[in-house]
């Protein structure tokens, strides 16, 4: 009875130490497979603010420093592109990225900005190779512009994007020469913060000299990503994604369950909640993965397909928070960011279960974008400062 009664204890004791970490382990009813050993425990810890950022914490770190956007080169080579109240001009904003060569041990901060142009906001970065490279968004007095990179960061070009209506909200670059644009209008001309309104899907063949609409669509777009050069998504406003086979050359829309209807809309129904696919992403070209928040609800949808978007299945509803962005390095490990919450999620299983990561922060800034190289180097971004995966 003794010895039954120590080995009671025992299992308390070890069950405690489990649950007891800053993850917390969840695994779906319907997955029968039970694990001996659970994943290491993981957090995601403050690795960069920027040295302008002194004395600032909270809201007002948040709204002085904004990073949208992350291109992830190797575990070694990363790029942040965001923008920051003007340090000669607190009421302007300029473009700002920020490099590291040594996975995050040290970061360089390089100021965006042009002469006579201001509130400089960039909402979208990508890089062809480690040294050429773009970062997209607006100012005070045009539509959209481009910055653009040949040597690795050191300088930036300005250029303005002529002939392009629209706010410049992602890119994405195959190669040095070809890649694709996406952004926002307004549906509500008394609304300038409104993204729901249709939009052209943009292409470059000539390294971003130049800007073509390959479709015009009755929605905003969001995020594209294109595991290989023929295959690509598009995903945005009113729970819409687009699939090209071409290039571009032709887009068609595949059904993800969350689209608003043309015309009527059933109230209560997924389309009802106007849902915005901000992020997806496809680690090959046949399993990818969407995450959308809702405009009329705090509420979030995960999505995954098997078949390149043949068909599209809610794989998880989020109650009390939209989904912001995701990245998956493979068909079956992958993370997904929140709008709100102490937690960024892990999947090993391709989304049948998560594990909670906690932010090791003294305050929940709003989050933008995530991005890998392995399970060792993962970094997300967002207001105010840049946060990197540590395995305890």
């Amino acid at each position: 009875m003794h010895r039954n009664k120590q080995l009671g204890l025992l299992t308390i004791v070890l069950c405690v130490a489990l649950i007891s970490g800053s993850c917390k382990w969840f695994r779906g009813s319907s997955n029968k497979n039970t694990s001996i050993n659970p994943p290491k425990l993981a957090r995601w810890v403050p690795q960069y603010r920027s040295p302008l950022a002194q004395g600032l914490t909270g809201n007002e770190l948040a709204e002085s420093f904004y990073y949208s956007s992350i291109a992830v080169l190797s575990p070694s080579l990363v790029y942040v592109g965001g923008d920051m109240r003007n340090p000669k001009n607190k009421a302007d904003r300029v473009g700002v990225v920020v490099k590291t060569t040594d996975g995050g041990q040290t970061w360089s901060e390089t100021v965006l900005e042009q002469q006579g142009v201001a509130q400089i906001s960039i909402t979208g970065m990508a890089f062809a190779n480690p040294e050429i490279g773009y970062a997209v968004g607006r100012a005070k007095d045009t539509s959209g512009i481009m910055f653009k990179t040949t040597d690795g960061g050191k300088t930036w070009s300005f250029s303005r994007l002529a002939g392009v209506n629209q706010t410049p909200l992602c890119i994405f670059m195959v190669d040095a020469e070809t890649g694709w644009m996406g952004g926002s209008t307004s549906a509500d001309p008394e609304d300038d913060e409104d993204e729901n309104g249709p939009s052209d899907l943009l292409a470059t063949t000539d390294g971003g000299k130049t800007w073509q609409s390959q479709i015009r669509l009755p929605m905003s777009v969001f995020d594209i990503e294109f595991p290989d050069k023929m295959a690509g998504w598009a995903s945005g406003s009113k729970g819409a994604i687009y699939h090209t086979t071409n290039g571009g050359l032709a887009w068609d829309k595949q059904k993800s369950e969350l689209e608003a209807g043309d015309a009527f809309t059933l109230p209560g129904s997924e389309g009802a909640k106007m849902f915005k696919i901000s992020g997806i992403s496809f680690p090959d070209a046949e399993h990818g993965y969407a995450a959308a928040r809702a405009n009329e609800e705090d509420t979030g949808r995960i999505l995954g397909t098997s078949n390149g978007g043949a068909s599209w299945a809610k794989q998880r509803i989020i109650a009390d928070s939209g989904a912001r962005d995701l990245f998956f390095l493979n068909a079956n490990e992958g993370w997904i960011l929140t709008e709100k919450g102490a937690y960024i999620y892990h999947t090993l299983d391709g989304n049948k279960t998560w594990l909670s990561e906690k932010k090791d922060l003294e305050f929940d800034p709003p989050l933008a974008r995530l991005g890998a190289a392995d399970a060792q180097h993962a970094w997300a971004v967002g207001g105010g400062v840049i946060l990197v995966r540590q395995s305890d």
